[in-house]
């Protein structure tokens, strides 16, 4: 066995350790879905930030399912950044599209959540 055999073993193997904690770490960088709702929806207020909170309780819990809360974000955002377009609003703040769509969609499955609440 040579030295460049050996040192070609230590730098596979320091290749593979770098990758194998690259991976790990991408997995711990993963947003959770409160994380996702507030940056996306633009939280700002106390009160936005305990609807999100409620609506990943009612998630965690079975109520409401994450689907039709990813839909409606994306529907949200999509929605206020149309009326952006449009001239109709200044700013692009998508939660009172989300909070006043969800509390609607949610109504539809049996889930009571609060309407919007200017």
């Amino acid at each position: 066995m040579t030295r460049r055999f050996w040192l070609r073993c230590f730098a596979w193997t320091l290749g593979c350790l770098a990758w194998h904690s690259h991976l790990s770490r991408a997995d711990q960088e993963q947003a959770t879905l409160n994380e996702l709702l507030r940056s996306k929806l633009k939280c700002r207020r106390p009160v936005e930030f305990a609807y999100i909170n409620l609506v990943t309780q009612n998630v965690d819990q079975g109520f409401l399912p994450p689907a039709l809360v990813l839909s409606m974000m994306k529907w949200a955002c999509e929605r206020s950044a149309k009326e952006v377009e449009a001239g109709r609003r200044k700013t692009d703040i998508p939660f009172p599209y989300f909070q006043e769509g969800l509390h609607r969609r949610a109504a539809e499955i049996g889930v009571d959540l609060p309407p919007f609440s200017g």
